[in-house]
């Protein structure tokens, strides 16, 4: 009896330690976790993302230091700001990738960020045209639209208008209800992430609709905007400093869900620690932190202007 019951044990000891290894877990491991079963590719990664990030931040401080000496002191601040969102994004990427439960409080700082950077490239369109009177008195009749993508389908029947307070002022709301609402959300989805991760993934979904169409109403605003003012200040480059800073989102928000598609569907061994989720954010942080660093590269260039001194 007793050998009898102790290859039942072996054996019911067996199947489980097949099915855990054969099945991917939602579960994310702990630090200490994640060095015991650091792979090498893993940790190429990690070694990759620290040196993009280094190389980032290098990229930043020479920008920097190019618009504190060359660019209109009412310019300073603003752009400054502006750029600092690519070495963030690379910073985060790595503590994300080194700290696989903080993967979405990282997402979280990153997203958030971006929402302020909309309004402060907003400010800083403002600022650059002399303020809103400056630029209502300067503008033909027929400079404001808002058949501008993403919502133009959305409104066809309305025509180019003069600038006007109120115009801007709607724009102006466009924008600035980003940070508002996207902290405000993100925030929530954090509380559920911590209290309730299992459930997660289903629960993030009754908040998508909400985040998208926020953004959808941010980015209108920013091309009504951006639309409205690069034929006429042509020397400022705002549409290149626009796409800058709006393929962020693009870059933040989609290619995770392209990664994620091509990961699941070619990786096979996805053991704990190193989850699918781990492995999935692991390639995005790293393609991320390659792009940040080529943003931030031509970023420098678009920066350059307005220039106190001149090119060069």
């Amino acid at each position: 009896m007793d050998t009898n019951e102790t290859m039942s044990v072996d054996i019911l000891a067996e199947e489980n330690f097949t099915t855990t290894g054969d099945e991917c877990t939602n579960e994310l491991p702990t630090v200490q976790e994640y060095l015991d079963g650091l792979t090498l590719p893993i940790a190429i990664i990690i070694a990759a993302t620290v040196l993009l990030s280094i190389g980032t931040f290098s990229i930043f401080f020479k920008n920097a230091y190019h618009i504190l000496h060359r660019t209109p002191k009412q310019f300073k601040t603003k752009s400054i700001l502006l750029l600092t969102i690519y070495p963030l994004i690379t910073l985060f990427g790595v503590v994300s990738i080194s700290v696989p439960r903080a993967f979405f409080l990282c997402d979280t700082v990153m997203h958030v960020y971006f929402m302020i950077c909309a309004y402060v490239f907003f400010s800083l369109c403002m600022q650059y045209v002399d303020g809103e009177d400056a630029l209502i008195k300067s503008t033909d009749s027929q400079s404001f639209s808002l058949r501008t993508p993403p919502l133009c389908c959305f409104v066809p029947l309305f025509k180019r208008a003069p600038v006007t307070k109120n115009r801007l002022r709607f724009v102006r709301m466009l924008i600035m209800q980003l940070p508002v609402v996207q902290t405000a959300l993100f925030l929530a989805l954090n509380v559920v992430f911590v209290e309730n991760y299992p459930n997660f993934n289903r629960i993030i979904l009754y908040f998508v609709p909400m985040i998208v169409i926020s953004i959808l109403l941010g980015v209108w605003g920013l091309n009504i905007l951006v639309r409205m003012l690069a034929p006429l200040y042509s020397d400022l480059k705002l549409m290149g400093k626009y796409f800058v800073l709006q393929a962020v989102l693009i870059l933040c928000r989609i290619q995770p869900l392209i990664i994620a598609a091509i990961v699941s569907s070619s990786i096979s061994d996805c053991a704990f620690p190193n989850t699918l989720q781990v492995q999935k954010n692991a390639i995005f942080q790293l393609c991320l932190c390659f792009e940040m660093m080529v943003l931030s590269c031509w970023a420098s260039l678009l920066y350059k202007s307005p220039s106190i001194i001149g090119p060069g």
